[in-house]
């Protein structure tokens, strides 16, 4: 399941033209917790897994939907597929 997470992280957050920085700081404003660029890189390459409390981050950093990040959906949400705002 996390390969899938790492894909569709990389995706939306490209789609999104978003850099790991951004990222990093989006999860931080949105959750207030840390996920490091390293973390981050490691999760996109699906070399690491990933908990459920980050996939709820990455969810509110991206304005993605859950399900999709863990594939239980095939498309995001229309409503959800707008930009978060840059830091």
């Amino acid at each position: 399941m996390s390969n899938v997470v790492g894909r569709r992280v990389r995706e939306l957050r490209l789609r999104r033209a978003l850099t790991l920085e951004d990222l990093h700081e989006l999860i931080r404003q949105e959750s207030g917790f840390e996920i490091s660029q390293p973390t981050l890189t490691r999760i996109e390459r699906e070399k690491r897994s990933v908990y459920d409390f980050e996939v709820v981050a990455l969810a509110r950093a991206l304005r993605a939907d859950a399900r999709w990040l863990l594939g239980m959906i095939d498309e995001l949400p229309e409503a959800l597929d707008a930009p978060p705002p840059l830091p």
